[in-house]
């Protein structure tokens, strides 16, 4: 699916992690290289109650986390991030 977004000349991706942020090694590998030719990429949490643990494995310290935001929460402010430009942060 990450190829197809980034074939699609999609702007950015927000992923639906699990409860503490981490993902599969081959969807990680796939955002990183997304996020290494331009697409913006948030780490988010399935859980309601949950938030992004801080480090972890090699995703920790690269991909963004959205924090305590929800999947549809982060969506709106990488949207937002994206209409603000680069540097706007």
């Amino acid at each position: 699916m990450v190829e197809a977004f980034r074939s699609a000349e999609v702007k950015g991706i927000v992923v639906a992690a699990t409860g503490n942020g981490t993902l599969h090694h081959a969807l990680e590998a796939a955002l990183l290289a997304a996020q290494a030719s331009g697409v913006a990429v948030l780490r988010s949490t399935r859980c309601p109650e949950g938030r992004i643990v801080p480090g972890g494995r090699r995703s920790g310290d690269v991909l963004p986390s959205a924090g305590a935001l929800t999947p549809v929460q982060a969506r709106i402010e990488l949207m937002l991030q994206l209409l603000a430009g680069p540097g706007a942060a």
